[in-house]
């Protein structure tokens, strides 16, 4: 029996950081680039670097393979009922798949972006998604038939991230330098812009600038957003950097935390989810290829529990309240359970 199948579910009530252990290693040949849960946590997908996407049942650990891409996929979203599975990559391209088949097939692949296609997200009401990327554009599609509905111009550096607000009318993107623009979905208008100075930097050796969202997520209550990436830059090229976590106040649109790690890890923060039970989790890869995550309580911005990871981290993701998934540049993704592991027989 597996460790996925050997530990009975966690209540809330026996949530605990400070007791995260690896349940069960999920293992791909080729570095994962991305990842993602259903909904339901049944499915773990996650990009990988032969430019295909696995896709694992939690129940049984197997994993399909879903091909089509030509390039490496950056972001992965589930529908809200699990039956669709939506993939944008460096290519620009951004397909959708139908997971009831045992073969997971293309619905439609549109061609959304001049460049990377960096962010797919799907709204609340899982009628549209929302995609960005080099071409300095954010776009809304019908989900269910891939058709253009709106553009949104105003960005001018690379898109990074994209994510529907989850009760208003809303969408927030990010950019290579920081810039933060909220849209209104209504009247097809830039509402507002912000200046995230903090994630962004300039490398002097390579005359880049260096920055953008790698996660970009909201609170569930839609009173905060958070942005994971990178701070007080000096070589991006070879990771001298610090990973960040910002937490923004939606209706003042003021950053209210600065989530860091441990002063010696460079690298970059890759992942970040608000927790139901109040916490933070955040998720990082270090520039020696080691990884780890984080938790965040509400008094302090620097972690009360650092979990190491064997590799960096290149996705984040919970499993209901008590799991969560890593996805590793190992080619492995990690399920990860937050509780005290279950006795051993014998």
């Amino acid at each position: 029996m597996s460790p996925v199948e050997a530990e009975p579910a966690t209540t809330e009530a026996t949530v605990d950081p400070l007791h995260t252990h690896l349940l069960v290693e999920l293992k791909h040949e080729r570095p994962l680039t991305t990842l993602c849960c259903d909904p339901a946590g049944q499915y773990v997908a996650a990009g990988a670097e032969d430019l295909d996407v696995q896709l694992w049942s939690l129940e049984d650990e197997q994993p399909r393979t879903l091909r089509g891409h030509d390039s490496w996929v950056r972001s992965i979203q589930f529908s809200a009922d699990s039956s669709r599975l939506y993939t944008a990559c460096w290519g620009g391209v951004v397909k959708a798949w139908d997971l009831t088949q045992a073969e997971p097939t293309v619905i439609y692949s549109i061609q959304a972006h001049q460049g990377s296609a960096r962010w797919v997200s799907v709204s609340p009401d899982a009628k549209r998604l929302a995609t960005c990327g080099n071409d300095l554009l954010v776009k809304i599609w019908n989900a269910e038939s891939g058709t253009l509905v709106q553009t949104f111009a105003g960005h001018r550096r690379h898109v990074y991230g994209v994510q529907f607000h989850p009760a208003a009318p809303y969408i927030v993107s990010q950019d290579l330098v920081g810039v933060v623009k909220v849209w209104n979905l209504l009247s097809g208008q830039e509402e507002r812009s912000l200046v995230a100075e903090m994630m962004t930097g300039y490398d002097k050796k390579f005359a880049a600038d260096m920055g953008g969202s790698r996660d970009l997520q909201f609170h569930p209550d839609g009173t905060q957003w958070a942005s994971a990436g990178i701070t007080k830059l000096t070589n991006g090229f070879a990771g001298d950097q610090d990973p960040i976590i910002v937490v923004f106040d939606w209706k003042s649109d003021e950053p209210v935390r600065q989530l860091g790690a441990d002063k010696n890890f460079k690298g970059i923060a890759w992942g970040v989810r608000f927790h139901p039970r109040g916490f933070v989790v955040g998720a990082g890869a270090h520039k020696n290829g080691k990884g780890e995550l984080w938790f965040y309580n509400a008094e302090q911005d620097e972690p009360f529990h650092t979990f190491p990871l064997p590799s960096a981290a290149r996705g984040l993701d919970l499993i209901g309240d008590d799991r969560l998934a890593v996805a590793h540049a190992n080619g492995n993704v990690g399920v990860y359970q937050m509780s005290k592991a279950a006795p051993q027989d014998g």
